[in-house]
């Protein structure tokens, strides 16, 4: 490989979100340097993570390892063996924290070859062409990778049910994501559920083509931060939005005396970061089915200029001019990164 120069990212995770949100930072150091061209690593040990590294423009190359966690690349790639160039940068997981990006996070887009077939399959499963549509996707306890991980990060789908009536009876369409262990939501005209019959392609799509992203903190979401869709987060107890425009509205939590801890408060502790000490000892309160309901129009009335589904996202782009990086990547909070808006 010649040209400028390589820089090589481990992507040494398994969920979703890490994943994405590593594929970002390590897109903004090859963004940063003229000429340069990334090559990711990674295990094959997820369904999902060769189509999102399709998603990313930045990617250059990749190197698939086989899902065996005994099978390492061997050191030797490092000088230039294998099928991994000689890298000028290596980046391993601990530097790939999405709070490490240079420079604004850079931006996910549907490969131009697959977005027609996966348009074609998303009218087909009944979501209305000619109208506009929000993502759902509520966390649970059920999914096969993360059965039982971090309930405190789940919610009851059925509390987000007045907010998908709304979002109806203003002319929108509702698609629900998410794998087919998590509860159902009562059907009703403009609801479509992806749960049993949807790909992880197809339901990826329907996050870059959606008027806005409504759901809990989980790997969905960065995923649709990264395609630039409009997100609200919602019972988080931690922040994982960064874009110009995004809403945030943690969970509560209430003290032994019944005092309950403002948001703000949460953020000072640091409680919301994404290596933040939780409260302990207190009562953990969902968001209710009414704040669900003002978020949801909050999002409607912040996204009028989209009435149809979201077009194709332009490719993340402009001809870099720096020939160096400064290590270790410097780390700030997430609400530093973009003007998110944080509800009490």
């Amino acid at each position: 490989m010649s040209g400028g120069p390589v820089v090589a990212a481990f992507l040494g995770t398994q969920a979703l979100g890490d994943f994405v949100m590593y594929h970002l930072t390590a897109a903004s150091v090859a963004r940063s340097l003229q000429g340069a061209r990334l090559v990711v690593v990674y295990r094959a040990d997820r369904p999902y993570k060769d189509f999102v590294t399709r998603l990313n423009p930045w990617v250059a190359d990749t190197v698939v390892l086989p899902a065996d966690p005994g099978r390492v690349a061997p050191l030797d790639w490092l000088d230039g063996g294998g099928p991994l160039p000689r890298p000028d940068i290596l980046l391993t997981p601990s530097m790939l924290e999405v709070n490490r990006c240079l420079g604004r996070p850079p931006r996910f887009r549907v490969p131009a070859e697959a977005a027609a077939g996966l348009a074609a399959r998303l009218a087909a499963r009944g979501v209305d062409p000619d109208r506009w549509f929000a993502v759902l996707h509520v966390r649970e306890t059920g999914y096969q990778f993360r059965r039982d991980v971090d309930a405190a990060r789940c919610a009851d789908p059925l509390t987000y049910v007045p907010a998908v009536e709304d979002i109806i009876a203003q002319g929108g369409q509702v698609v629900r994501i998410g794998d087919p262990t998590m509860a159902p939501l009562p059907a009703r005209t403009g609801l479509v559920d992806l749960r049993h019959d949807g790909t992880f392609e197809d339901q990826a799509h329907a996050i870059a083509r959606a008027r806005f992203f409504l759901g809990t903190d989980s790997g969905p979401t960065q995923l649709a931060c990264a395609l630039k869709t409009p997100v609200a987060t919602t019972n988080a107890v931690q922040f994982g939005v960064w874009n110009d425009g995004d809403l945030a509205l943690a969970k509560r939590y209430r003290l032994a005396d019944g005092r309950v801890l403002a948001t703000r408060e949460l953020m000072d502790m640091g409680a919301l970061n994404a290596h933040g000490k939780r409260p302990g000892g207190m009562v953990q309160m969902d968001n209710t089915p009414e704040e669900l309901r003002a978020v949801a129009a909050r999002m409607v009335a912040a996204t009028a200029d989209c009435p149809g589904w979201r077009g194709d996202a332009a490719a993340d782009g402009g001809a870099a001019t720096d020939d160096a990086v400064t290590l270790p990547l410097a780390w700030r909070a997430m609400t530093d990164m973009g003007r998110v808006e944080v509800w009490e």
